[in-house]
This record gives C-alpha cells, structure tokens and sequence, in this order.
C-alpha cells in the first residue's frame, strides 16, 4: 500500500474520543498505554512539528479501531468537537489547551446524555498522543500512545521513522517482517505498539506473521516512507472474519521540509 504523506488538518477541537468510563481520569503522559511520565520534550514540540496551535499545547490524534462499535461523536467539554467517526478512520491532527478536559463519547447522531464513556483526560504541554478506541464494543476500552515527534534524519541523511500498534482484538501476537526475509518486530501482542524504528526513506515491502511463524497473515506490498516523516501503521480489524488490515496514520517532525521526500 503507498503511504500518503499527508497530514490532515481538521478545523476542529476533537480530542480523545475513548478515556475511561465513569469519569475516571487518565494522564496522557505516556509513550504507549501504559500511564508514565515521559517528558513531552523528548519527543519533539507538537505545534511546531504538525504547524497547528501554539507553544504549550497538546496535539491529538482519535483514531476508531474497535471494529464492532459504531461511528460516535465526540464531546469536549461538554460541546460537541466531532461529528460521525467511523471504525477505520482518524480525526487529524488537533491543537487544544494542555491541561484537564472533560471527553465524552455517544453513538453518532444520540445525545451527550447517552455517552457510553465520560472521562477527564490530562494532557502534557508540546507533546502530541494518538489516542485509539481498541476492543470489540463490549470490551471498548482507550490506548494512549505518545508520538515521537522530535527530527528524525537531516537535510543529506532522509530517515522515517514507524512504528507498528496491534489493534485487532482477536488476531495472536504478531512479527512484522521484511517479506520473506528478517523479522523487524517480534512478539507484538493486542493492545500494544512496537518502538519506533528509524529506517531510511524508501519503499519496502513488508508481512505481518503470526509470532514465531513464517505464515503470512497479512501481505503489505511497497510500504513507501517519505523522509522526515512519522508513521503510526495499526493493525485493525479482526482475523476470523478476514477484515484484518492496516490503517497508516501519517506525522510530521520539523525536518520534514528540509528533506527530500521519496517520489
């Protein structure tokens, strides 16, 4: 599949989609699911890297994978921010005050009063998150992933850097593989992300296993990566009813424009 090298800049505030039901709060100061304390610095300025807001704001990212649940709006703050987000697809990239913020979350088109997830989320200063909706509707739950946002490659040296997030609740542990060649990512089971992995600007041509095999699960033939750029590749879907594929979710760091891209 050809990634596009584009980011997608709504014009809305539509932050964190799936928190945490009963008004729990989440503090999104992590690099993957697991609630940390990285410093947002050590990945980059998010204003600067993606152009939108200013210094001191959060950048997030929604992105639907739980195959089974319905297209939902979402709330911030009590006013609705996004407006039908289907299994499959992503916000873009957002700027929004860092800090505490109310999210709630209803099937599309059904009022706030029937948000099935109601959550205050904390976000750090500069850093950016995607935040995915994971799990088969009855067991829907958020995963926090910090993005990695800081230069990767120079004007003379065109680098990407990718990561792999194994969002299909029912597929095994996987490896991510050259095709037919070298494993590059071992044992990544549901619901976690690999690191990232800085690789030169190129296309490749990759396969995901089931871990330990050489079985092909799904074939991702002439993956191109565009140098300055950051990749999030999801895994979605599910594997017993053959919807397992990939949804490529495209970033930029602030060497981008410095960097030849990869035609």
């Amino acid at each position: 599949m050809k990634v596009r090298a584009q980011i997608v800049k709504l014009a809305l505030i539509a932050p964190l989609a799936f928190g945490m039901v009963g008004g729990m709060v989440i503090s999104a100061n992590a690099q993957d699911s697991t609630p940390g304390a990285t410093p947002a610095t050590d990945m980059g300025i998010c204003s600067e890297a993606l152009q939108i807001g200013m210094a001191g704001d959060s950048c997030i990212n929604v992105v639907h994978a739980s195959p089974d649940a319905p297209a939902v709006d979402v709330y911030l703050d009590g006013t609705k921010a996004l407006s039908d987000l289907a299994f499959g697809s992503f916000s873009g990239w957002v700027a929004v005050p860092s800090g505490k913020h109310q999210v709630q979350v209803a099937a599309a088109g059904s009022d706030v009063s029937t948000a099935v997830i109601d959550a205050e989320v904390e976000l750090s200063p500069d850093a950016a998150y995607e935040v995915a909706a994971v799990g088969n509707l009855a067991e829907i739950m958020p995963a926090v992933f910090q993005v990695d946002l800081s230069d990767v490659g120079t004007a003379t040296d065109a680098m990407s850097r990718v990561r792999v997030l194994h969002t299909s609740p029912d597929a095994p542990a996987v490896d991510i593989a050259v095709k037919g060649g070298d494993v590059l990512i071992s044992g990544l089971a549901f619901p976690d992300a690999s690191d990232f992995l800085e690789v030169p600007a190129g296309a490749y041509d990759l396969e995901v296993r089931p871990a330990g095999t050489m079985d092909v699960a799904l074939d991702l033939p002439g993956v191109a990566l565009e140098a300055g750029m950051v990749y999030d590749v999801f895994a979605i879907g599910q594997l017993a009813d053959g919807t397992l594929t990939v949804l490529v979710v495209p970033s930029t760091t602030t060497v981008s424009e410095m960097a030849t891209p990869v035609a």
